[in-house]
């Protein structure tokens, strides 16, 4: 339960970051390929963060209602490593499974309104190390009115900049 508790105030953080004044105290660190990283210092507390947008999307939904998908992996110095999330850009239908998937192999993820997280750091160790050596990631979530969506990243460029928050926030 704390970590699910966890989870939520990462969802916050990482909400945060996008906003338009958070934005401005957000510094890019560098792009590889698909992903970009980045570094903030909020009340004091560094976290550095990678991020991807999905390279192709499917599913029978109206595009106008969605907003933008991204997955990320966080760090906050002195403190969570690796930490993967999904942000979906819609609100996921309640009990329904997320599946985040590397080259085959699926992990299922739970669900909060528009975000998803794994259960576990040791889940997450698995799936970063999974995105390390993978190709893709296809990540599959249903919408609140019961839409199938599936995103798909690219995860060239993922190790690289994953290096840059390592040595950034260690």
């Amino acid at each position: 339960m704390i970590y699910k508790l966890h989870k939520i105030l990462m969802s916050v953080t990482v909400s945060i970051f996008f906003s338009t004044h958070a934005f401005s105290e957000t510094k890019l660190l560098g792009k590889e390929k698909n992903w970009k990283a980045y570094s903030t210092n909020l009340d004091k507390t560094k976290t550095c963060f990678i991020t991807s947008e999905p390279i192709k999307t499917e599913g029978k939904f109206n595009k106008e209602n969605r907003g933008k998908p991204f997955v990320f992996v966080t760090n906050i110095k002195n403190g969570t490593n690796h930490e993967v999330s999904i942000k979906a850009g819609f609100n996921f239908k309640k009990n329904k499974d997320v599946i985040f998937n590397v080259d085959g192999k699926k992990t299922k993820l739970f669900p909060v309104d528009d975000r998803a997280w794994s259960e576990s750091t040791k889940i997450d160790r698995f799936l970063v190390q999974s995105m390390r050596k993978g190709k893709t990631l296809i990540v599959t979530g249903t919408s609140t009115p019961g839409n199938k969506i599936i995103d798909t990243y690219s995860l060239s460029g993922f190790t690289k900049a994953l290096r840059l928050i390592d040595k950034s926030c260690s």
